[in-house]
């Protein structure tokens, strides 16, 4: 699995102290997956004493199918 970050994740990473594991477990293997808007998919995963979201989308690599580009993640209270 090959992520691609948008500048929005790359800013929000230190920010929201996302841990790029946490990221890559939920996209891989979720406890939720949602179709969200524009063809973007969003994902939870719980870790520990909270909970992932991750929301990405696959149609930007049509041609390389193991890269996403992740377009946002956070945690939240499970």
């Amino acid at each position: 699995m090959i992520l691609k970050l948008t500048k929005h994740f790359q800013d929000m990473m230190s920010w929201r102290g996302l841990d790029i594991d946490d990221v890559k477990s939920a996209m891989e293997d979720p406890d939720e997956e949602i179709d969200a808007y524009e063809g973007k998919t969003r994902v939870k995963k719980d870790v520990g004493n909270k909970t992932i979201e991750v929301v990405y989308c696959r149609e930007a690599f049509r041609d390389k199918p193991d890269q996403y580009l992740v377009i946002t993640a956070y945690y939240t209270k499970s």
